[in-house]
């Protein structure tokens, strides 16, 4: 798989991106409601044909609101296959993070389209996701860095 297939795709939704330290990732920030979204596209280092979508908030929670997350996560992976949502520790033992995960094992060649499409659909399902989230969590506090866009 080409790393020049994601970039692709990234410049077709008008995506403002950066290039990860690794050949074959990408990062950007989706503007969606509540709250923005940190979108990971990458291939794999280890198997080349494995593409994975990582999509979390911009923020962390409060590690105190972790079973009630752990729980909306579990009811979302029992409904919803194709996205895997996973609540995890962070370096600060107050705050927890939340990460909407898909992967799937791509071979050449294959269809622009077909790729968009599972792209697109991953990261409306982790939207949705984190729509419902706000219900039950709020980040922690406000970012440390200020919004320069």
């Amino acid at each position: 798989m080409s790393a020049n297939l994601i970039e692709r795709y990234l410049c077709t939704r008008g995506s403002r991106y950066f290039r990860g330290q690794h050949d074959g990732e990408f990062f950007y920030v989706a503007n969606t409601r509540p709250r923005r979204l940190h979108v990971h596209l990458g291939i794999s280092r280890w198997h080349g044909d494995e593409f994975t979508i990582q999509v979390t908030p911009g923020c962390f929670f409060p590690a105190a609101d972790g079973a009630e997350l752990a729980e909306l996560a579990d009811a979302w992976n029992h409904a919803n296959r194709d996205v895997v949502v996973t609540v995890r520790g962070s370096s600060d033992p107050q705050r927890i993070g939340v990460v909407a995960r898909s992967s799937r094992k791509v071979r050449e060649p294959v269809a622009f389209e077909e790729f968009a499409t599972y792209i697109d659909h991953s990261i409306a399902a982790a939207i949705e996701f984190f729509a419902e989230l706000g219900s039950v969590a709020e980040c922690a506090v406000q970012p440390l860095l200020l919004d320069a866009g």
